[in-house]
């Protein structure tokens, strides 16, 4: 099973063993008909029957039999989503503890089968103009947002790292724009509660502590320059004045900016 992007529909017999290549993209495994055992190098023997589907990110190692005739689609994730679908995936809680194999598994409900349906279809009759693919995997999002709850699909997409990788190179790059939590939250659009669980799921602490850290990281970083005053630094990080500044170093650092400084030239 090596398609590229898009959509492939497998018929596969009793028996037969199966790889699927996920090394350009991740992928969704749509049992139509029958039932499959996967093995990948986390789990082994999960079975996927009738009706079932499972998310697999990439480059994962995944083996499947066939336990029966059986019908599947496999979905290959592109990466061209609309706006709209990567803020709602990049909403999706992070869990911080360890999946159970039977959580990665969600039914496909009764609308979502009827665009399976219609991409068997298209399938079937040849229909493989790329607008078709993304058009469709823009439904199934679709679907996925409308009929799911966000636990369900936290849990699908639990195993890939591009929904915690989304979100952290959020922060890295929006920290230094933002004075508070609430104001960090306002820039995801979320509320200031969702933005914290989501947050100390992915960094293990709270976004507060966490901002602290890094504001004292960059004062520290600015008093080692010698080109800039004391002044200087007061303003940039909204200190009411350079005592203030040093109030400040001596609680987080034990001595003034003045010792502090010294110490870096050293």
């Amino acid at each position: 099973m090596n398609p590229d992007m898009g959509f492939a529909y497998h018929q596969l017999k009793k028996d037969d063993m199966y790889q699927i290549n996920n090394s350009k993209s991740s992928c969704s495994l749509f049992m139509i008909e029958g039932e499959v055992c996967v093995n990948s190098g986390e789990y082994e023997g999960l079975r996927i029957m009738q009706g079932q589907m499972i998310f697999i990110p990439q480059n994962v190692e995944i083996r499947m039999q066939s336990t029966m005739e059986s019908k599947c689609i496999l979905l290959f994730w592109d990466r061209n989503v609309s706006v709209c679908d990567k803020l709602f995936l990049g909403s999706l809680p992070v869990s911080d503890k360890d999946m159970e194999a039977d959580d990665l598994i969600l039914p496909i409900r009764k609308n979502l089968m009827k665009v399976l349906d219609s991409i068997g279809t298209y399938l079937e009759a040849g229909l493989l103009c790329k607008h078709m693919h993304l058009l469709k995997q823009q439904e199934i999002l679709l679907v996925l947002k409308g009929f799911y709850t966000k636990k369900e699909l936290a849990a699908f997409f639990s195993t890939s790292t591009s929904i915690r990788q989304h979100f952290e190179k959020f922060v890295l790059e929006n920290y230094k724009k933002v004075n508070s939590v609430k104001e960090f939250a306002d820039l995801y659009y979320v509320s200031e509660r969702s933005f914290s669980r989501k947050f100390h799921s992915c960094f293990g602490e709270s976004p507060y502590k966490w901002m602290q850290k890094k504001k004292a990281e960059r004062v520290l970083e600015m008093i080692c320059d010698p080109e800039l005053s004391f002044q200087q630094i007061a303003r940039e990080f909204d200190f009411s004045s350079p005592s203030h500044l040093t109030a400040y170093c001596r609680r987080m650092y034990g001595m003034p900016p003045t010792l502090l400084r010294e110490k870096s030239k050293k």
